[in-house]
């Protein structure tokens, strides 16, 4: 079993996943009615340490009995519990909910860690062999990290052959690959390297790596080094006073220069390297995504509305691309990993309840598919039933164009008839303003899962740093669903700026709410060069109170964003034969 050799900082990622320290032995007797050992899983050595050994930290957990049984196969999410985030459960005494901000003088309540309470106990007692294990490099594991590389993929396939080698119980013919976050991109690209694979359960999943870290010519900053930090073992976020002590490295070379030329001065320079690095890690990436739809695979995917890791839009687009009928999409509430977290630690959640479902049905033959492949909790309603679709085009509304009419200290209008009058405004950028993505990576979305979604004080958003426009109010409710798109032609004073754009819902502008948002970084080969940009905004499907409007804010810069706005103006111009607009899917609430 594991060592206690090494503890690991407290990072982002341990509200969600587990914390760092966890318990490091496995007490036998804790569970009585399944089987469960540990293992160690020989894969191939690193090309950079050809002559050390490497194995993948594992435990299985199984039904007593002869089988044969489904093999669930857990690739463990990028924290530090590696594959006991699947096995671990978390129990929360009497006091307050986790996650909710608490007043100075309450104490919080600090959840126990079970041994052998979460995810995998139960699959164990449905009939399901689960084999989890934490990938080269991560927790316990030997090796050096790939992030979901080549070697990762055949990892995947060395996992399969050492069950089916020494679990004579694993039934070869149905066989899954499940997981979180880093678990589920492995499960898709392993699935894609392995056609033994039949089924996939993809939470917080990822289709576009580099979208993931770079959309819009625009570097998602805060994503990048909350993950990096995860596989580097250090605090997030960094504390510039207290310095990381000097430690091995656990990147492969590879990685180590890609992650490199992330975050250097000339990055432009490295995208090339790094568009390459996340092809390899993409199941939305010709060829890999032509392996993954095939008719004997069927895929359930699951992510958030608030995403800040991967980008929500690719996964959508993966999953209407896939021709195959046997595909699934659940969007929730909430940010990466807010939705499975109670599933993981045993206590049920949509996703893993939808797993179970969906592997009952393609594993074990049980259930019957419903013809609803669109599963959507709209915002901000964590707490009811879901909304469900035959397909992404009916879910989405058919989006209403809004006229952007001239802004000035006050916001513009929004208007549904065009603006014939030319106009132009001009903001200083590389400023921030009070409209932001969130207040802090994942546990924003954390308190959103809970119905306590973060409050903006939009009154407080400054014109001379920002330009805005506000519609009027809607006299019935209104359901959002789909991608805004905005359409401007801007002047930057200087060759390059980043434009970051935010939808909220209003009222009076001191306790509004988000309702997506967007970057988009403009390159220039000469100052003061007006251009026209036209980009999507986050997917949304979000319920607009009667009575309420929507503010569209464009400032230039955000704390989870690397932007490249220097100081000096940029002007928003309107000519009198052009457009300024936004185009918001919408229309009156009408249940599904």
């Amino acid at each position: 079993m594991a060592s206690q050799d090494h503890l690991y900082p407290s990072s982002a990622f341990d509200s969600v996943y587990g914390p760092s320290t966890p318990p490091r032995s496995i007490d036998s007797g804790v569970i009585s009615d399944i089987k469960h050992f540990s293992a160690h899983v020989p894969v191939e050595p690193e090309p950079s340490q050809p002559d050390v050994s490497v194995y993948l930290d594992a435990y299985c957990a199984m039904p007593k009995g002869a089988g044969p049984f489904p093999v669930i196969i857990l690739p463990s999410p990028l924290a530090p519990m590696g594959w006991r985030s699947y096995w671990m459960g978390l129990t929360y005494p009497p006091g307050p909910l986790p996650g909710v901000e608490q007043p100075e003088t309450m104490s919080v309540e600090v959840p126990i860690i079970e041994d052998g309470a979460g995810l995998m106990p139960g699959l164990a007692r449905a009939g399901y062999i689960a084999f989890a294990y934490s990938e080269r490099g991560l927790a316990d594991s030997k090796g050096l990290i790939d992030v979901a590389g080549p070697r990762d993929q055949r990892d995947g396939s060395a996992v399969i052959d050492f069950v089916l080698d020494n679990v004579p119980e694993a039934a070869p013919d149905r066989i899954a690959f499940a997981g979180a976050s880093y678990g589920a991109g492995q499960s898709l690209l392993i699935a894609a390297h392995d056609r033994r694979v039949k089924a996939v359960a993809a939470m917080s999943a990822w289709a576009d790596l580099a979208a993931g870290l770079f959309e819009n010519n625009t570097r998602h900053m805060q994503a990048f080094l909350a993950l990096r930090a995860l596989f580097e073992r250090e605090p997030f976020p960094p504390k510039p006073d207290k310095p990381t002590l000097p430690h091995p490295t656990y990147l492969n070379p590879e990685t180590a220069l890609t992650f490199e030329g992330f975050t250097s001065a000339d990055y432009q320079a490295h995208m090339p390297e790094l568009l390459a690095f996340a092809a390899e890690r993409s199941p939305l990436a010709d060829g890999i995504f032509e392996k993954l739809n095939r008719s004997d695979l069927a895929i359930l995917l699951c992510t958030y509305w608030h995403e800040t890791l991967f980008s929500n839009n690719k996964v959508v687009e993966f999953f209407n691309k896939l021709s195959e009928p046997a595909k699934r999409l659940i969007v929730q509430v909430g940010d990466h990993g807010a939705g499975e977290v109670t599933g993981l630690a045993g206590l049920g959640s949509r996703p893993t309840d939808a797993m179970r479902w969906w592997f009952d049905h393609h594993l074990k033959g049980l259930g019957e598919l419903d013809g609803n492949t669109v599963v959507v909790e709209p915002m901000y309603h964590p707490l009811r039933a879901a909304d469900k679709f035959p397909d992404w085009e009916t879910f989405v509304r058919s989006p209403q164009r809004f006229h952007l009419r001239t802004p000035g200290r006050e916001p513009g209008s929004m208007g549904l008839e065009p603006d014939t009058h030319a106009w132009e405004y001009a903001f200083t950028a590389g400023v921030n303003t009070e409209a932001e993505v969130a207040a802090a990576l994942l546990k924003t979305g954390q308190q959103e899962r809970l119905a306590l979604p973060l409050r903006y004080q939009t009154a407080d958003i400054t014109s001379e740093h920002a330009v805005y426009w506000r519609s009027d109010l809607f006299p019935q409710r209104q359901r959002i669903s789909g991608e805004v798109r905005l359409h401007l032609t801007v002047k930057p004073a200087n060759t390059s700026v980043t434009l970051v754009a935010y939808l909220f819902d209003v009222t009076n502008g001191k306790n509004d709410r988000i309702v997506t948002s967007a970057a988009y970084t403009l390159h220039n080969e000469q100052a003061n060069q007006p251009t026209a940009v036209d980009f999507g905004f986050q997917l949304t499907d979000y319920d607009l109170p009667p009575g309420h409007s929507l503010l569209l804010v464009v400032d230039t810069q955000d704390k989870f964003l690397a932007d490249e706005s220097a100081a000096g103006a940029v002007t928003v111009l309107h000519p009198a034969n052009g457009s300024s607009y936004v185009d918001i899917p919408m229309g009156d609430y009408q249940a599904p």
